[in-house]
């Protein structure tokens, strides 16, 4: 069942105070306007004041309104298990090497961030844990480790009691442990990026929803209820939400709605035999089973539901007795909260960078992998916009997804299938 909290996440019961921005009012004049407060948005805005650049960031909400917020906490350094840095390069060519640079460097971006500002968003380097369960996702994942090896990171390959003994699972195949992974508090940490942008000099204003973006005399004009903000280049950090501003961004991506709960706080003594070493597990299912420990006891999971009416009150429930079939020892558990957010889906599962006209960019598609890969663009890109030559993404421009109408609508087959998949694969495993 589902009590206490319905629609609130967690984060924001355990997240600092929020910083206390203003609504915008009148006309400004800056470098770079960013249209959207999350992860993405703000780490731009400090990274271009760090690099001595002018940055305006408009929010339609409040900072971390949208999927910032409302994730997991999970930082993990790499693609979806289907795109190891072999693929990226395969893909992209040697250009590959650069995304493959971001995206194993992006944990480390995230922690140093948070101890060099002193974010208060229960941080923790656990590392993170992703269990096979078949032989065959076993073998996937150890040539990922080899991958990440060769590229001098510290990643390895599990066997299947010492899977056992770090995360409290039995019946897995081996697991790959990424070390520089682990997870926070992502709305703490989002709320942290704005405090510390604020400091360096970045503009913030909350409330203030961009109604339109127009070329004038070289440079952009966003425009709000309330004003105008004047600027060389603008920048669409929405992701999956949209703005109402860009219809062939929102156009390019699968929005996916993803459920999260938060169970009622857990005796002490059950951390010796749930998830015992602290990390984080995302396993290999199609329908993932991935659960952490939140700073206050809880364990916190989640993923797809099928939509429609009481969607939360669903969510509740699967994902709880999902918890009680994995850790049988933990006793009746109840989703004290239940929360929803949105990610964006590329259909290649690969991140986006679109010119959508010159000087007006936008990045979608982080496809599951927001905390890390978020921050990580936001530097690369106020690096580009600061004059750097090597950016990690092709510049293109958003091409329509055929189809898109179906695949949105077409996830409640989509459970139904891979549960089936799944069942069947850990009974012929």
């Amino acid at each position: 069942m589902t009590s206490g909290h319905p629609g609130r996440p967690l984060w924001e019961a355990l997240a600092p105070t929020a910083p206390a921005l203003d609504g915008f009012d009148g006309d400004a004049r800056t470098d770079v306007v960013i249209v959207g407060a999350g992860m993405l948005g703000l780490s731009l805005a400090l990274h271009l004041r760090e690099a001595g650049m002018g940055a305006t960031v408009l929010e339609a909400d409040t900072v971390g309104a949208g999927a910032s917020g409302r994730n997991t906490g999970f930082v993990v350094p790499s693609l979806r298990t289907a795109i190891g840095p072999e693929e990226v390069r395969k893909r992209m060519g040697q250009a590959g090497e650069a995304l493959n640079t971001l995206v194993g460097g992006s944990a480390t971006l995230v922690f140093d961030l948070a101890r060099r500002h002193a974010i208060d968003c229960a941080a923790e380097r656990t590392g993170w844990l992703q269990p096979a369960h078949t032989a065959a996702m076993a073998r996937i994942l150890d040539l990922r480790a080899r991958e990440w090896r060769a590229r001098g990171r510290p990643v390895e390959m599990l066997d299947a009691a010492e899977t056992a003994r770090r995360s409290g699972l039995t019946g897995y195949q081996g697991a790959l442990f990424d070390p520089e992974g682990g997870q926070i508090d992502p709305l703490a940490f989002t709320r942290g990026l704005a405090c510390a942008a604020r400091r360096l000099g970045a503009k913030i204003h909350e409330r203030a929803r961009v109604t339109g973006l127009a070329a004038e005399n070289g440079g952009w004009v966003a425009t709000t209820r309330h004003g105008r903000i004047i600027a060389d280049r603008a920048f669409l950090a929405t992701n999956a939400l949209g703005a109402g501003i860009d219809g062939p961004v929102a156009a390019s991506l699968v929005p996916v709605v993803i459920h999260q709960i938060a169970t009622q706080r857990l005796d002490a003594a059950l951390r010796a035999r749930v998830l015992p070493a602290g990390a984080p597990v995302a396993d290999t299912r199609r329908h993932t089973f991935a659960v952490r420990w939140a700073p206050d006891g809880r364990l916190v999971s989640g993923g797809l539901v099928a939509p429609g009416s009481g969607a939360l009150e669903r969510a509740g429930r699967f994902f709880a007795r999902r918890l009680a079939r994995f850790f049988p020892d933990a006793g009746p558990l109840v989703a004290e909260f239940a929360w929803s957010g949105t990610i964006a889906k590329t259909i290649d599962d690969l991140p986006r960078f679109f010119e959508l006209a010159p000087g007006f960019d936008a990045a979608v598609g982080c496809n599951g992998r927001g905390v890390a890969l978020t921050t990580a663009l936001g530097h690369a890109i106020a690096r580009r916009y600061a004059g750097a030559t090597e950016f990690p993404l092709p510049v293109s421009a958003p091409r329509p997804i055929p189809g898109r109408s179906l695949a949105r609508h077409g996830q409640a087959l989509w459970l139904k299938w891979s549960g089936l998949r799944d069942w069947l694969d850990t009974r012929l495993t």
